[in-house]
């Protein structure tokens, strides 16, 4: 068990690593959670968000969802 767990991390950690930066503050996903692109503007990561379709959301750098199709903007983003 522990070796399958290292195993996931190792995954997890070098597809972050190797294809985001890790410094944008805003994260377009699917609803799978795959992460599409990343933004340094909110206004930026809406456009994308809904040029992509109803299933794709926003989530900040701690990864929690600030906007939605259905309800726009979760949280006060000031």
């Amino acid at each position: 068990m522990p070796n399958r767990a290292a195993a996931f991390w190792r995954r997890f950690l070098g597809r972050v690593r190797g294809h985001h930066d890790l410094h944008a503050p805003f994260y377009v996903t699917t609803h799978r959670g795959h992460i599409m692109q990343t933004f340094q503007s909110l206004e930026l990561a809406i456009e994308a968000a809904e040029s992509l379709g109803p299933d794709h959301y926003i989530i900040d750098r701690h990864g929690l969802q600030i906007w939605n199709p259905e309800r726009r903007l979760l949280r006060n983003e000031e």
